[in-house]
């Protein structure tokens, strides 16, 4: 080797070395820092301004994941009366109709009678003998789609639906579930589970039990807003926060939020807006609600000058909720 090969490799190596030192070096001044999760694939430290493909395939009940982790309750507000929700399936995330999935996209939708097994903490489905049992063949759950309307009861367990949706074209199918009046009356250990599963391998299926119950009108309205963040790391050291509106009966409520500490997302403000009779005043929305229609409202958001401040100032200062 020559001389001034030698030089270069030798020059080469010790820049090397340099970078590898001021790496570790780097790496034991700087703090940790904790970012929020999203569903999002971009870095963590970034709060997703729009969910990825995966998220175009979305309905205002049904998520991804395990059904027993998605129970959403169905009210009724009088026993003689059944239980009523709408559920929709669209081929895009859930207020951001001007987004819609690129691609063709069909799909089948399963509504079976279940049960919750407290021995494996799991709803499974039932059948006749069990129904016969538990004294339950009088109970019924009718799926009206646009097309066609199906019954569940002691000898139909099962049933189905199918839909397709264009690529580029935002749309919504509707299915209305009525509950018979004797599920809120009695609240039986008795559900219903829907899945819709997709055909393209881009987008996930999506799932939820439905709870049929009973509550006083106006008595048991009550809706919170809180942090589902980790409390036992501080505040500062997030770059944004969730935050769950959640609640049951309708009403009125108010998010507000000191803009110098923290910055609403931009999906979030869009989704509450969304929502017919929802107005934003500087940093605050107030929007109504009904958990008839929609039991829960996920925020986020962006950490902006958050130092000090205790979680309790964040419930009490930062962001505040209101219901009326």
């Amino acid at each position: 080797m020559k001389i001034a090969d030698k030089r270069n490799n030798s020059i080469r190596l010790g820049l090397v070395g340099s970078a590898l030192a001021l790496v570790l070096v780097l790496s034991v001044l700087l703090p940790a820092s904790y970012a929020i999760f999203t569903s999002s694939h971009s870095a963590q430290r970034t709060i997703a301004a729009y969910d990825t493909e995966g998220e175009r395939f979305s309905s205002n009940y049904l998520l991804k994941g395990d059904s027993r982790d998605n129970v959403r309750t169905i009210y009724t507000t009088d026993t003689q009366l059944p239980a009523v929700a709408a559920v929709t399936v669209c081929n895009y995330q859930q207020g951001r109709q001007t987004l819609p999935f690129q691609e063709a996209l069909s799909y089948t939708l399963t509504a079976t009678l279940v049960r919750y097994d407290e021995s494996t903490n799991q709803y499974v489905a039932v059948d006749s003998a069990y129904l016969s049992s538990e004294g339950l063949t009088g109970y019924s759950v009718s799926i009206a789609s646009d097309l066609t309307t199906q019954t569940l009861n002691s000898s139909n367990l099962t049933v189905s639906f199918g839909g397709a949706f264009v690529g580029g074209t935002a749309k919504s199918d509707a299915y209305t579930v009525s509950f018979s009046a004797n599920f809120g009356a009695n609240k039986p250990n008795l559900y219903l589970e829907m899945v819709a599963v997709p055909n393209n391998a881009r987008v996930s299926t999506i799932r939820a039990i439905l709870k049929p119950d009973y509550r006083i009108a106006g008595a048991t309205d009550y809706w919170t807003g809180e942090f589902q963040d980790d409390s036992s790391v501080t505040p500062a050291s997030y770059d944004g926060y969730n935050y769950l509106i959640t609640g049951t009966g309708s009403g009125t409520a108010t998010v507000s939020w000191d803009s110098t500490k923290v910055l609403l997302s931009d999906v979030s403000r869009d989704r509450l807006l969304a929502i017919s009779g929802a107005q934003q005043t500087g940093s605050s929305i107030t929007f109504p609600v009904d958990s008839d229609t929609q039991s829960r409202y996920d925020l986020q958001f962006y950490n902006v000058n958050v130092s000090t401040e205790t979680w309790a100032q964040m419930s009490s200062q930062v962001v505040t909720f209101s219901f009326s």
